[in-house]
C-alpha cells in the first residue's frame, strides 16, 4: 500500500475529535429544520455554512458526507438527542446572531459618507 492510501486509510479511521462530532450534530439538525420556505431555508443555510466553516477552521480533514450521515443518523434514532442538540445548536446560534447584530450597530448607517467627511 503506498503511503498515499495508508495516510487516506487512517484518516478514514481516526475518530472524530468531540468538538467535529458537536458541529457535525449541528449541521444535521440544521438541514433537517430547512424547510420549503426560501427564508427559513436561507436561515438554516446559513446556520450549516457556520459549522462547516468551524469544522474547515480547525483544519479537519474528514469525509463530511460520510460523517455528517453517521451524525444524522444519531439525531434521528433518539428523540431526546435530537432536542437536546436542536436546543445547544439553537442556543449557540442565538449568541452569533446578538454578536452580529452588535457588529451592525457599530457600523455607520452611511459608511461611505463618513468616511468622506474626514
Amino acid at each position: 500500500m503506498t503511503l498515499l492510501a495508508l495516510m487516506a486509510a487512517s484518516l478514514a479511521s481516526a475518530p472524530l475529535a468531540a468538538a467535529d462530532r458537536a458541529d457535525l450534530r449541528c449541521i444535521g439538525v440544521f438541514a433537517m429544520m430547512a424547510g420549503e420556505d426560501a427564508e427559513e431555508k436561507a436561515g438554516m443555510t446559513g446556520a450549516i455554512m457556520y459549522y462547516i466553516g468551524r469544522i474547515e477552521g480547525r483544519g479537519s480533514r474528514l469525509d463530511l458526507d460520510r460523517n455528517l450521515k453517521a451524525a444524522i443518523e444519531e439525531l434521528v434514532t433518539s428523540a431526546e438527542t435530537l432536542d437536546a442538540e436542536a436546543r445547544r445548536c439553537g442556543g449557540e446560534m442565538v449568541i452569533k446572531g446578538d454578536e452580529i447584530q452588535n457588529i451592525g450597530k457599530a457600523v455607520p448607517a452611511e459608511p461611505a459618507q463618513q468616511a468622506g467627511k474626514k
